[in-house]
């Protein structure tokens, strides 16, 4: 008889969330009552919301770009003119809500390299992206201090730098179109990792040379499960998501195939 495994589930956020409408968007704003709150506000709780049926909630994402940027004292017009400080306080009010949503939920960030600054301040990259990993660990410790479970940092490839410093820290590191050498380079820090199937091939020819501990599969269908369970025991294997802009009943369908039968 065949047994049914119910696996775990994990949110790394989203690159996007699509633009409510008028109406969506002014019945929300309606109850939002004495309190700040902007577009970026509007996603980072509507993404919450979704993923009620999620073992491991997480928002922000790419979008949340916009929020990191505002919060930089330094950065003009999108480059970085002295030393950075943190503007603290929008990015402790989204900590703040997250928690109220949910409890033990992360928040998705893309990572200092991605956010597109341009240095004209230090002249040296890697002073450069330390400056911003520095401003990343004061926005991290404050949202945990709010509430939040921890952070996912996203990037297609990660400077060393970020490795380095950003891994001190409660962090996941998730490179959605990560080749052999970047997720490598994750492993080099961290024994959890996360891929779309299509780089489960890729996984598997590294996996001699480093320990994984579990394995999250972004938008796996059951047999790409099923394929993994000669490697992993079934609680070190993860069905996870990464919401894009279309992405309609997302959560409620990876939800769906993390059940299996073994």
């Amino acid at each position: 008889m065949k047994k049914k495994v119910t696996l775990k589930t994990k949110s790394f956020g989203a690159e996007d969330i699509k633009n409510p409408d008028i109406q969506e968007l002014s019945e929300w704003v309606s109850v939002q009552r004495r309190v700040s709150c902007d577009l970026t506000t509007y996603k980072t709780e509507t993404l919450l919301k979704s993923q009620k049926n999620i073992g491991s909630p997480c928002t922000g994402g790419i979008y949340y770009r916009t929020r990191i940027k505002e919060s930089i004292d330094g950065l003009k017009d999108g480059f970085l003119r002295c030393e950075p400080g943190l503007l603290r306080e929008d990015l402790i009010y989204d900590a703040g809500r997250v928690a109220k949503i949910r409890k033990r939920a992360s928040v998705a960030l893309p990572s200092p390299s991605s956010l597109g600054i341009e240095d004209v301040y230090y002249g040296d990259y890697e002073e450069f992206i330390s400056s911003l990993c520095g401003i990343y660990s004061k926005l991290m410790r404050d949202q945990r201090d709010a509430g939040v479970m921890g952070h996912i940092i996203i990037s297609d490839r990660f400077s060393p730098v970020e490795l380095e410093e950003l891994s001190k820290y409660r962090t996941f590191f998730f490179s959605p179109s990560g080749n052999a050498s970047v997720l490598s380079s994750i492993l080099e820090y961290r024994q959890d990792i996360a891929v779309y199937p299509n780089k489960i091939p890729v996984l598997k020819e590294i996996m001699a040379e480093y320990e994984v501990n579990s394995l999250t599969v972004v938008d796996g269908v059951k047999s790409d499960f099923n394929g993994l369970m000669d490697y992993f025991d079934p609680e070190n294997v993860i069905s996870g998501g990464f919401e894009r802009p279309d992405g309609y009943d997302y959560w409620k369908k990876i939800s769906e195939v993390s059940e299996l039968e073994l």
